[in-house]
C-alpha cells in the first residue's frame, strides 16, 4: 500500500520547483493474518517440536474463538441439551435397572465366553452420538464455509448437515455399537473395573454421599464412564467427519482418510492433546480435592453434618463441581470442534490459519 504526497522545494514562501509526487510506505496499525506452513519431517527434533507448538497454538487459539466468536456459544447450548439427555437417560436407566432385562442380548463369543449386549444402553448412545455428530458436523461447516465464503449463520451450517444425514447415522450407529461393547466389557474386567472403581472412589465418594442423591451420583457415576469411551471413540475417529462433511466421502473411505490425515499431524494432534489434558487434570484435582476433604480435615465428620460449620459450603461445592463438569463438557465439545477444522486445514493444505485479531481495517497515515 503506498501513499501520495506532495514535495515542494520552498524558500521564503516562494517555490522554485514544481510540485513532486513521491510515493512512501504507509505505517500498517495492525498485524496481517499469515498461513503458517507446517514443517516437513525432514526437519528432525528441532521440526517436530516446532509442529507440537503449532499443535498447542491450535487449542489454545480454539479455546479464544469461543470467546472471541460469541455465537459459538449456541453450539455448547446445543452440546450441552444432549448431554442433559445423556444424563437423564442414563439415570432413568439405572433406577429402572429390572425393567429392562429382556432388553438384554447374551451373544455367544467362543467356546465358553459371552458378551451380554445391552441394547438399552445402545439406544441412549446413538440418539446422543447422533446428536453430538450432527453438532460437531454443523461446526465444521460453519467454520469452513465462514473462512471461504464469509460469514454463515448456525442455521444454515446445520442445514447443510442434511445431505450426509445417512453416512452420519452410520457413523453414530457404528459408534454406538462400540460403545456398548466397550462399556459392558469394561464393567466385567476385575482389572479395569478395579482401577476405575479407585478412580470412583477418589473422586465420588465423600463427601458426595451427603448431599447429593443416590439416584445423581449413580447417573454421574455410570455418565462418567461412558463419556469416557465416547472422547476416546471421538478422538480414534478424529477426521472422520471434517472427511464427510468437507470432501463428500462416504464412511468407510473417510476412515481410510482419517488415517492418512492423521498420520500426517500427530504432531499437531499431540500439542492439542497437551492443552486439553492439561484441562482435564486440573478437574479431576479439584475433584479429588473435594473427594478426599475428609482425609485433609482428619476425618471431621461433623464439618460436613452440621449447618454452622462446613454443611452449606460442602453442598455448594459438591453440585458446583458437577455442575461445573457439565459446562466444561459442553463448552469442551465446540472447542474440540474448533481444533478438528484446523488440524483438517492442516493435514490437508500444510498451513494452519490464524484467528483474525480485530475486525478493524489498518488505515495509513500521509507523510508530512
Amino acid at each position: 500500500m503506498t501513499v501520495l504526497t506532495t514535495v515542494a522545494d520552498c524558500w521564503l514562501g516562494l517555490c522554485r520547483k514544481r510540485p513532486v509526487m513521491q510515493t512512501t510506505t504507509a505505517v500498517m496499525l495492525g498485524e496481517a493474518e499469515t498461513a503458517h506452513p507446517v514443517q516437513p519431517d525432514a526437519g528432525g527434533a528441532a521440526g517436530g517440536l516446532r509442529r507440537v507448538r503449532c499443535g498447542i497454538s491450535i487449542a489454545t487459539g480454539s479455546i479464544k474463538t469461543l470467546f472471541v466468536e460469541r455465537h459459538l456459544l449456541w453450539f455448547s447450548l446445543l452440546a450441552g441439551l444432549v448431554l442433559l439427555f445423556l444424563f437423564v437417560a442414563e439415570g432413568w436407566s439405572v433406577t429402572h435397572y429390572d425393567s429392562f432385562l429382556p432388553h438384554y442380548i447374551w451373544i455367544p463369543f467362543g467356546d465358553s465366553s459371552i458378551i451380554v449386549f445391552n441394547m438399552q444402553l445402545f439406544l441412549i448412545e446413538a440418539i446422543s452420538l447422533s446428536g453430538f455428530t450432527c453438532l460437531l458436523a454443523g461446526l465444521v461447516l460453519h467454520r469452513s464455509a465462514g473462512r471461504a465464503n464469509g460469514p454463515v449463520t448456525i442455521r444454515k451450517a446445520l442445514a447443510g448437515v442434511n445431505i450426509h444425514n445417512g453416512t452420519l447415522a452410520a457413523l453414530s450407529i457404528a459408534m454406538a455399537f462400540v460403545a456398548t461393547v466397550l462399556f459392558v466389557q469394561v464393567s466385567q474386567s476385575r482389572f479395569i473395573g478395579g482401577f476405575l472403581h479407585t478412580i470412583d472412589m477418589a473422586l465420588f465418594n465423600l463427601p458426595y454421599a451427603y448431599y447429593v442423591p443416590n439416584g445423581i451420583t449413580s447417573m454421574y457415576y455410570f455418565s462418567f464412564r461412558i463419556m469416557a469411551i465416547n472422547i476416546l471413540l471421538f478422538l480414534l475417529a478424529l477426521y472422520v467427519v471434517p472427511g464427510i462433511v468437507l470432501e463428500g466421502r462416504r464412511l468407510l473411505p473417510a476412515l481410510a482418510g482419517s488415517v492418512s490425515l492423521m498420520k500426517r499431524t500427530w504432531r499437531e494432534l499431540l500439542g492439542c492433546i497437551l492443552v486439553l489434558g492439561c484441562i482435564v487434570l486440573g478437574v479431576f484435582a479439584v475433584g479429588l480435592l473435594i473427594g478426599q476433604s475428609p482425609l485433609l480435615l482428619n476425618h471431621d465428620y461433623d464439618f460436613f453434618l452440621q449447618m454452622s460449620r462446613g454443611q452449606v459450603l460442602m453442598t455448594i461445592a459438591c453440585y458446583g463441581f458437577l455442575l461445573g463438569c457439565c459446562v466444561l463438557m459442553a463448552l469442551g465439545s465446540t472447542v474440540l470442534g474448533v481444533a478438528i477444522t484446523e488440524l483438517h486445514t492442516c493435514g490437508r493444505t500444510g498451513s494452519v490459519h490464524p484467528l483474525p485479531k480485530s475486525d478493524t481495517t489498518a488505515v495509513g497515515e500521509p507523510s508530512r
